[in-house]
């Protein structure tokens, strides 16, 4: 009998599953919570999460119509570096990120959006949707959903999607084929089971031109069924490497986007020394946290839907 796989690796989503591709040593450590050292260049990435988990939340905020000032407090609430901590290479700050909350702000008070409406689920504001599908064997598949938005007019669906980043020049390849976007389907079946197609609207804010990008694209059910053989496929690889008890390392992935891995002196070492055990504690945080996703679904269901779906033609056009 093989031996069972870690239920923190059975936990999946769209960010881990990009470290799998990239490394699988180091999606395995950073799953089975290896430690890393702290210095200046993660103070820099804590910075960086906070900020576009701010100017996120400030984006949910504003199309909720909450005012500039309670906008501006539950920035301050979400803010957990220091309030005057700064990444300057990346011109990223609490300031700064209420700069970009209040920029979007005023373009959609101006004209953007104008026509959408924030669309309602459960008697709540369909902002930060949390989903999880379940897989056999115990995989499961976690996302959220920025924004679901509704043309007063039209009836069109529209995915919000709000994206930071440092780079001056945001170039659409970024995002056209994001697998991200197609688990967005999984709220829409919840919402609007009739829908064939939706759009996604990304919405990148770069933090070195301080303006936003409007990117939208056009998504299709076939696209969801390549999605679903695809994590199939992820999730047997998983497999494999467990039963080989071999996760094996990239070393072209050990510097990226300007940096060493947070695990390239310690990778080597053996996976028992350098990781967490897994306790009672954890197992029962694992399972708290699953409880509290929005919409469960299973793979079963999934497919179920999939099938329901009537084959719509993917658009020649992705002018929203």
């Amino acid at each position: 009998m093989s031996t069972p796989i870690d239920p923190r690796i059975l936990n999946l989503s769209y960010s881990s599953l990009l470290t799998l591709h990239n490394c699988p040593r180091e999606f395995q450590l950073y799953k089975l919570q290896a430690p890393i050292e702290i210095d200046e260049e993660l103070l820099g990435q804590s910075i960086t999460f906070a900020y576009g988990t701010v100017v996120g939340n400030g984006v949910q905020n504003s199309l909720q119509n909450a005012s500039p000032s309670q906008i501006i407090f539950n920035a301050f609430l979400d803010w957990s570096p220091d309030l005057f901590a700064e990444n300057t290479k990346q011109n990223k700050s609490f300031f700064k990120a209420v700069h970009a909350i209040n920029q979007f702000s005023s373009i959609r008070n101006s004209s953007f959006l104008r026509d959408w409406e924030l669309v309602t689920y459960n008697g709540k504001p369909a902002c930060e949707l949390s989903f999880v599908i379940e897989f056999p064997d115990g995989f499961k598949y976690r996302g959220f959903v920025d924004a679901v938005l509704r043309h007063s007019v039209t009836g069109e669906v529209l995915v919000l999607e709000v994206k930071t980043t440092a780079s001056p020049n945001i170039n659409p390849t970024q995002y056209k084929n994001s697998a991200q976007a197609i688990g967005y389907s999984i709220v829409l079946d919840a919402i609007f089971p009739e829908l064939s197609s939706y759009k996604v609207l990304y919405c990148a804010y770069s933090t070195t031109s301080e303006e936003y990008n409007l990117i939208p694209f056009d998504k299709s059910y076939y696209q969801r069924a390549l999605w679903i053989r695809e994590l199939l496929l992820d999730i047997e690889t998983i497999k494999l490497y467990e039963e080989a008890s071999v996760y094996p390392m990239h070393g072209e992935s050990c510097f990226r986007f300007f940096r060493e891995c947070n695990y390239f002196n310690t990778c080597t070492l053996s996976t028992e020394r350098i990781t967490s055990p897994l306790t009672p504690e954890i197992e029962s945080k694992l399972e708290s946290e699953l409880s509290e996703y929005q919409i469960k679904i299973t793979l079963a269901d999934l497919i179920s839907a999939q099938i329901s779906k009537d084959s719509a033609p993917v658009p020649d056009s992705d002018i929203l």
